[in-house]
């Protein structure tokens, strides 16, 4: 039972790697056209405002969907199931270095320059899924902005591994959670 756990960690750690990588080709595509579209309207016009929009468009449609790719997988990949009556929680689910370590690095992780989005403070709650080991899995973004929150959960993925979650506990025993993280992150122009 402990290779298989093992095993499903390792898959789940291969796997959020390769979805980074997603985000990461979408961003390199998108600035590459970018680049392009200035070069060809250096001044701004209508022809750039609808192009730049269009690229905007297709940058959050890859991040969706790679968001998309990362929930089907982890869903297979699940070891931990939660038990037929939850046991009472003693002690809650904690980020390592702390909740303001964490929104810090979250915060940095979101770039949302090119959305030309600057709402401060953005309220959203995160709600994740964290297993009795400490892995996180179907991370979820509540805010007003639907593609801001998916641009902010892509950026989760890319922090999950910069730092560790201590389970919550049941009298000692860590336990499967489901963790509500309500936050407030500014974006600046």
């Amino acid at each position: 039972m402990k290779k298989l756990s093992a095993l499903a960690c390792i898959l789940i750690f291969a796997f959020s790697s390769a979805q980074v990588s997603e985000f990461q080709k979408a961003d390199s595509k998108y600035e590459r056209k970018i680049k392009s579209l200035y070069k060809k309207y250096p001044k701004p016009n209508d022809e750039r405002t609808k192009q730049e929009w269009l690229l905007t468009e297709e940058k959050i449609s890859a991040y969706k969907n790679a968001l998309e790719e990362i929930s089907e997988e982890e869903k297979k990949m699940v070891t931990d199931v939660p038990a037929p009556v939850a046991p009472k929680i003693t002690k809650e689910a904690e980020y390592e270095a702390g909740k303001p370590a964490f929104q810090k690095l979250l915060n940095e992780a979101t770039d949302l320059t090119f959305l030309n989005f600057a709402v401060n403070p953005y309220k959203i709650t995160l709600k994740f899924t964290l297993d009795s080991k400490g892995n996180v899995y179907n991370a979820k973004v509540k805010g007003n902005n639907e593609d801001v929150n998916a641009f902010i959960e892509a950026a989760f993925y890319r922090i999950r591994d910069k730092g560790k979650w201590k389970p919550a506990e049941s009298n000692g025993r860590p336990e499967l959670s489901v963790v509500n993280l309500p936050l407030q992150l500014n974006f600046s122009k």
